[in-house]
């Protein structure tokens, strides 16, 4: 049986990737940052993990998570576009926080490493409709997140060059489907779509990808000794107009919007969202995020998965399917 770790384990990947790998027959040690909460350990104790505290910016609380394991699956970070200190708050965790996890399991001696990094690293656009691959990197992004999984990532691929560290990345685009006990910006817009919230179609294009095949690319990344490099996770890319399509078709009963709104109108919504966000406000949109995901055409090759790990995601109708049905499933959800 093998041993391995999973951070974050209380997040929509780490508890889909520790769910998944139990189903496999792993030995698993979840970490989160307070174990004391049950709100964040009551979905792992019901899987029958071992759950462990740990905090990737405190390194004297990872040691002695690592020892004894055989692999790593370096899942945690922070998910979010904004925050008074983006640099405290978003991009050390990832950057840092990543680093140090990496140290440990180097230190304790662990065999293999799988680290979640994002297409938010790879990139938003390539010329006309050429899809981005894992040679692309958003190198350029001023944006808190994407630059965080970015540097984040670079980082990770040095230390383990430096270091001689077995180390695989997935790098997964949206993700959606079941398994997720608090909302991300991936799912906050299906819960806005169920309560009726959502007015207008914005002018984004959606790369999408169910939880539980990000958790099965993780897994057979580790499983599968010739694996090197990154992989690109990304079932389909979908115009939110299309994606409103298809839930309104797996649901004739939600009220989706028909009109659409224009790209000056999203920048103008930000730019008073961000003025707000000087009085106290937590901001619904940055004038960041809008460069950095709307408007602009998006597309992955997800081919190499498919080749070297043999991924085969689920149809996207199904995923978004259970997506509703996980969050009319949960009221603490919607």
């Amino acid at each position: 049986m093998k041993k391995v770790v999973v951070t974050g384990a209380n997040g929509h990947v780490g508890y889909s990737v520790a769910k998944l790998l139990v189903e496999r027959g792993y030995d698993v040690r979840a970490t989160v940052r307070d174990a004391s909460d049950p709100v964040k350990t009551a979905h792992l104790k019901a899987l029958g993990v071992e759950i462990a505290e740990a905090d990737l910016m405190r390194p004297e609380t990872l040691a002695p998570v690592m020892e004894g394991r055989d692999g790593l699956f370096q899942v945690a970070a922070v998910y979010r576009s904004w925050a008074r200190d983006p640099q405290r708050e978003i991009i050390d965790p990832s950057i840092i926080g990543g680093i140090n996890a990496l140290r440990a399991a180097h230190v304790a001696g662990i065999e293999r490493v799988v680290f979640t990094s994002s297409t938010a690293a790879v990139g938003r656009a390539g010329p006309g409709d050429t899809p981005l691959t894992e040679a692309d990197w958003n190198d350029a992004s001023p944006h808190p997140y994407s630059y965080a999984k970015t540097e984040a990532e670079h980082r990770a691929w040095t230390f383990a060059e430096e270091n001689n560290l077995d180390l695989i990345v997935i790098n997964p685009t949206a993700v959606i489907g079941p398994g997720f006990h608090r909302h991300t910006p991936s799912t906050a817009p299906y819960r806005a779509l169920l309560r009726g919230e959502l007015r207008r179609i914005p002018p984004i294009v959606y790369g999408l990808v169910d939880a539980r095949d990000v958790a099965m690319g993780h897994v057979l990344a580790y499983e599968t000794r010739q694996a090197r490099g990154r992989h690109i996770l990304c079932t389909e890319c979908l115009p939110a107009a299309e994606l409103v399509e298809l839930v309104h078709d797996i649901d004739p009963e939600i009220k989706v919007p028909t009109r659409h709104a224009a790209l000056w109108q999203i920048r103008a919504l930000a730019r008073w969202e961000q003025v707000r966000s000087w009085f106290g406000r937590e901001p619904r949109l940055t004038p960041e995020t809008v460069r950095e995901y709307l408007g602009k055409p998006t597309n992955y090759d997800s081919s190499k998965a498919r080749r070297e790990l043999g991924w085969h995601p689920l149809p996207i109708r199904q995923t978004v399917r259970n997506t509703l049905e996980w969050v009319r499933e949960h009221p603490e959800l919607l």
